[in-house]
């Protein structure tokens, strides 16, 4: 990435015009500042490794909560501040005094965090210490903490500090067919997404894109990748070993009351993975998520729509839909709303069946849909129908073309699933300072155990 700076009258935020008319124009100062990039050669401590794959960075993490997550701080620890400051505060919140005075007190007064997050995050805390780390936070004048890395992880939630907030853009499609059919796929479930929105000036959510393969030692867990950025402990767009595919949009979450008892949708996204497998349905995962409700009776508060899928072996439905919001939440099937087809299933940014009324179809929870959000499920919706008219078998190459289709300059990373293959493919953004088309970029294709070689 370049240095690159601009004037602002406070910390971390957006820049503020000056008037080259008058003749007092002075004191007009501002820093040039560079993200440090991950480094090229391969890094490797006791419990972990930062290796590179085909060109994209790759954390591969395995043994207990506390020593994954040292080995995460030791890796990636300047990244981490990086994804913090320049994404978090920079780009998420726009100032550094609206952060603190707003966000810090939200996280440290409305959460409850189960022991085992907490606990790896203060792992993650030590391993950046340990590795020489400067933990200073320049745009916040103090070190880096907890609260800090709980903003990381929790960024979605900022949704549900306020009454009401803005959804954001993403959008996921999974279609499956029988192995008979001869695809060539042979069959299965592909699913995939545009990772959309978390657009920041420097473009440090493309520089800091990484792979995570994660290996718990826990008896019962099973081992899942992640394709997110430094310092997360959770996921919002996972994979794990057994074809369990769980990622998230943005979704409205409604008015209402700011929630007590919140835990980060990543965090819940992330135990599902450890926990579950190819036999997961729409009840085992809705009664994994109950007990995570907040004060107000949502699960997600910050308003999720999270597209579960699993390996397609014949059975009704192997991807659903979760719509959640502050006070309740609702599950999709292929079958509850368009497009027709029973064997495909998408969703956008916003809630068709959770907070849906029939005589106000252009609303989402009381309020208007946004023209984007409608717009790429119309899209998609039309073409997925379209095919499904025609019999067409459909594979990679579809998938591709549906993520740009719906591309609308603002994706920094995609993701394409092969349930029954265990194979990704992945397309990040460049660095040039242009918009964010990741779909259109080349694609990366791992095996699922790839990722895991050491």
């Amino acid at each position: 990435p370049e240095p690159f700076g601009w004037f602002t009258s406070t910390p971390g935020g957006s820049w503020d015009p000056i008037d080259l008319t008058q003749s007092n124009a002075t004191d007009c100062d501002f820093s040039l500042r560079v993200p440090a990039i991950f480094a090229r050669e391969d890094k490797i401590v006791k419990h972990g490794a930062l290796r590179w794959m085909q060109g994209l960075p790759v954390l591969q993490l395995w043994g207990t909560t506390e020593e994954r997550g040292f080995a995460h701080g030791y890796l990636v620890g300047r990244q981490i501040i990086d994804f913090f400051e320049f994404y978090v505060i920079e780009e998420n919140w726009d100032s550094a005094k609206q952060y603190e005075d707003t966000f810090v007190p939200f996280l440290e007064d409305h959460f409850s965090c189960p022991p085992e997050f907490l606990k790896e995050c203060d792992a993650v805390l030590k391993g950046m210490r340990a590795s020489g780390t400067d933990m200073h936070v320049q745009l916040l004048e103090r070190d880096f903490n907890r609260t800090d890395l709980l903003a990381i992880n929790a960024y979605i939630e900022k949704r549900a500090a306020f009454p009401e907030a803005e959804t954001s853009s993403c959008t996921q499609f999974a279609f499956w067919e029988s192995q008979e059919k001869g695809t060539e796929q042979k069959g299965g479930l592909i699913a995939a997404r545009n990772m959309d929105g978390e657009c920041d000036v420097r473009k440090v959510t493309v520089s800091h894109f990484l792979v995570y393969a994660v290996e718990p030692a826990e008896s019962g867990r099973k081992r899942w990748i992640s394709t997110m950025w430094p310092g997360f402990v959770g996921t919002l767009s996972g994979i794990n070993e057994e074809g369990l595919y769980s990622m998230e949009n943005a979704g409205g979450s409604g008015p209402g009351p700011v929630p007590e008892g919140l835990v980060p949708c990543s965090w819940i996204q992330r135990i599902i993975l450890e926990k579950q497998g190819r036999d997961a349905s729409p009840d085992s995962v809705l009664q994994m998520m109950k007990p995570f409700a907040c004060s107000t009776g949502g699960i997600t508060a910050a308003g999720s729509i999270i597209l579960w899928a699993v390996p397609y072996n014949d059975q009704e439905s192997p991807a659903f839909v979760y719509e959640g919001g502050r006070t309740g939440f609702a599950l999709r099937n292929p079958t509850d709303v368009r497009p027709v087809d029973p064997k495909n299933i998408m969703a956008s940014n916003h809630h068709l069946i959770y907070g849906f009324d029939p005589y106000r179809p252009d609303d989402s929870l009381g309020n208007p849909v946004s023209f984007s959000s409608r717009w790429r499920y119309e899209t998609g919706m039309h073409t997925l129908e379209a095919w499904s008219r025609q019999d067409k078998s459909m594979g990679r190459d579809e998938a591709m073309r549906l993520l740009q289709q719906v591309a609308h300059g603002t994706t920094e990373y995609s993701v394409i699933f092969l349930a029954n293959e265990r194979r990704i493919l992945i397309a990040v953004d460049d660095l040039k300072t242009d918009m964010w088309d990741a779909p259109y970029r080349e694609w990366i294709e791992f095996d699922f155990e790839e990722l895991f070689e050491k």
